[in-house]
């Protein structure tokens, strides 16, 4: 027994160094790698990319196509007004969806869904790229421009308190967005905003109230009525359940689900909790420091997880079965900073798995299955022939165990 554990100790003691050896040699690879000049060039390459697809006619069908969307937000400034450093909250952003489809955006706090859904809606002017919308380019439109199509793309705003009028009856809240956009005659405005609060669960004497007299739940249907008023194409849920109870996010989710199927809305769905993505979403993005870090639809997501921060997300749903171990992937370190960005891959400095190149250069972003998009140098960065296997990072972190 004693010898066949001094065995097990040597073998492990030769892997190690054999892989101390092979990080040696690929770190002298790039002992002499000019990573400023490698910046550069990926910069370089996604502008000429983004120009070239620019030129690309509107996808007929679907209903949004965004294209190497990019918002920064300036940090600072020369005195001749030259932005010197920024904040990149979105970071060449590319997804389609159809009509009546669901997309779920996923990542930690800081990550950039909220910027890149209020980009979308142009609430925040982008800094480059394009927003197809029904065909209709719209990330250079003017304010006014803007204003017919208010009532196609909607917002469901996180805090339903605080995005609420407190001043504001229930009644006047659900009135005022179909007066401005002429929704029906005005004769008809209240029959018709005490039609949509049914739909939404909300009682007819609920009319004379204000947000204050509500629950969390009661206001967030308040919230969803507002936004369903202008019958709106596209909706951006922007975590519409976090700051809600579990019976009540699950009223909610349903809610928006029937909403779906008898009024045919798109949603852009964003959240932190995976459990409820899955069960609303129908294609799935994962963001990391402002950028798409995997796309692609929800049973390719959760069945073959490519990229290692997808992996590490999905560790963290818990399991209801106590039966079942959880084997939870607990990265080390903290999130850099938007405003200065690793060099290479982003999230090398957080991966189990990165190696030496994935510091240098980052990786492209490509199609492993139909439709299924990841950035990792784990995979071929050349041409993909055939569907791709994820690479666990659980079985790797249980070797290292």
């Amino acid at each position: 027994m004693s010898i066949k554990k001094t065995q097990t100790y040597e073998e492990a003691l030769e892997k190690e160094e054999r892989q101390e050896e092979l990080e040696r040699t690929k770190a002298s690879e790039f002992a002499a790698f000019d990573d400023a000049a490698e910046a550069a060039k990926e910069e370089t390459a996604r502008e000429e990319k983004a120009r070239a697809d620019a030129d690309l006619p509107p996808d007929p069908d679907v209903l949004l196509e965004v294209r190497h969307l990019k918002k920064y937000f300036p940090l600072k400034k020369t005195l001749a007004g030259k932005v010197t450093l920024s904040l990149r909250a979105v970071d060449d952003v590319s997804f389609k969806l159809k009509a009546g489809e669901t997309l779920g955006i996923v990542g930690e706090s800081g990550c950039g869904k909220t910027t890149l859904g209020r980009t979308i809606l142009k609430l925040y002017q982008p800094t480059d790229g394009q927003i197809f919308f029904a065909g209709q380019e719209i990330a250079k439109y003017s304010p006014s421009k803007m204003r017919p199509l208010r009532t196609q793309m909607q917002i469901i705003f996180q805090d339903p308190y605080s995005s609420l009028p407190p001043r504001s009856t229930v009644g006047g809240i659900l009135s005022e967005p179909v007066r401005v956009h002429k929704i029906v005659p005005r004769e008809q405005v209240k029959d018709y905003v005490l039609k949509i609060m049914e739909q939404c669960g909300l009682r007819d004497y609920y009319y004379e109230r204000y947000p204050h007299e509500f629950s969390g739940g009661q206001r967030q249907r308040i919230c969803i009525a507002r936004a369903l008023t202008v019958q709106p194409k596209l909706v951006i849920c922007d975590e519409p359940v976090s700051a809600l109870d579990v019976s009540i996010q699950a009223q909610i989710i349903n809610l928006l689900k029937r909403l779906q199927t008898t009024m045919g809305f798109t949603y852009v769905f964003i959240s932190h909790d995976l459990s409820v993505v899955k069960h609303i979403s129908d294609h799935i993005g994962v963001m990391y420091l402002g950028s798409m870090v995997e796309f692609g639809d929800k049973k390719s997501i959760f069945e073959n997880p490519l990229h290692p921060y997808t992996q590490a997300l999905f560790s963290a749903v818990p399991n209801p079965n106590p039966d079942v171990k959880m084997n939870r992937i607990v990265l080390k370190g903290d999130i850099p900073s938007p405003a200065n960005p690793p060099k290479g891959c982003k999230f090398h400095t957080r991966c189990p798995m990165a190696m030496e190149v994935c510091k240098h250069i980052a990786p492209a972003y490509k199609e492993y299955e139909p439709g299924h998009f990841a950035a990792c140098h784990c995979y071929p960065q050349g041409e993909v022939k055939g569907p791709v296997k994820a690479v666990s990072l659980q079985e790797e972190t249980g070797r290292e165990d």
